[in-house]
């Protein structure tokens, strides 16, 4: 395939990801209530705010360039959204995953991004992301 070609793959990702995760936020609604819906949302949304803010410090600061690395937004947008997965969809968990990791090969056979630059990416805010997700979805328990 071209490089046209697997850029389009890759740039199908991310939406598609979103659509199962609205998808799976309005079943959560139907199933038990919308309050719990709108939890979920809330952790997405405060998630993808917080991925925001370390792009911003990064652009502002140059952390990863210090470093002479990429702050890979691709990875970390893609992320919040397997974070939702991860807390809200054990069945989908594994798929989820699998999924990330062949978008990470993507990105890396696209040159969009290095290993070390998604997984220092990875490393920095899959922790926020999971906390913001996970307190979200204990609040509702309550």
């Amino acid at each position: 395939m071209s490089f046209e070609q697997w850029a389009f793959i890759a740039d199908l990702y991310t939406p598609m990801i979103v659509v199962m995760c609205v998808i799976c936020m309005v079943l959560l609604g139907r199933e038990q209530g919308l309050r719990s819906g709108l939890f979920a949302l809330s952790g997405v949304l405060l998630s993808t705010a917080f991925i925001y803010v370390v792009m911003f410090l990064d652009n502002s600061v140059g952390i990863w360039s210090a470093f002479n690395l990429d702050y890979s937004t691709h990875t970390a947008i893609a992320l919040v959204f397997i974070g939702y997965f991860l807390v809200y969809s054990p069945k989908l968990r594994g798929v989820m995953v699998l999924s990330l990791v062949g978008y990470a090969a993507l990105m890396m056979h696209q040159k969009y991004h290095t290993l070390t630059d998604i997984i220092t990416t990875t490393v920095c805010v899959m922790p926020v992301i999971l906390l913001c997700q996970y307190k979200f979805s204990e609040m509702v328990k309550r």
